[in-house]
């Protein structure tokens, strides 16, 4: 529900999960406009509940992306090979469970991306607009 929530900018823990969200509530939703109208499309519903929302987006669930478990060596094992067959070009993390999800990927397995030179342990000085070349507004 947290990671829904994130999405929507909306915390969806004050409803039943089978009550129909009206539209006032739908408008009130400030993240992704995208996202909701998929939700909306593919419940068949103007108004979902949050189950549709939960089933729809996938969100959370552990068939939105794939899912690298395992040991640090493991899971470091499972993303070097998606990198080398040119699968990705990098990955975008999403927490298991809060607290604590990204501490453990930082503190467990980085540290072995780093060892297999997958991973910097270094940083170049300067900010991002910096390494860029835009000038500060």
């Amino acid at each position: 529900m947290t990671l829904l929530s994130e999405v929507f900018n909306y915390d969806f823990s004050q409803h039943p999960v089978d009550e129909p969200l009206s539209d006032e509530i739908l408008a009130s939703m400030t993240g992704l406009r995208g996202f909701l109208d998929r939700v909306i499309e593919l419940s068949g519903t103007s108004n979902p509940s949050v189950n549709d929302f939960i089933t729809s987006s996938g969100r959370g669930t552990l068939r939105e992306f794939p899912v690298f478990t395992g040991t640090p060596a493991q899971v470091a094992d499972q993303m070097e090979s998606w990198f080398h067959a040119d699968a990705c070009d990098g990955f975008v993390l999403a927490a298991t469970h809060m607290p604590g999800a990204y501490e453990d990927f930082v503190n467990l397995v980085v540290p072995e991306l780093q060892r297999r030179g997958l991973f910097r342990d270094d940083y170049v000085d300067g900010t991002l607009r910096d390494n860029l070349g835009f000038i500060r507004p």
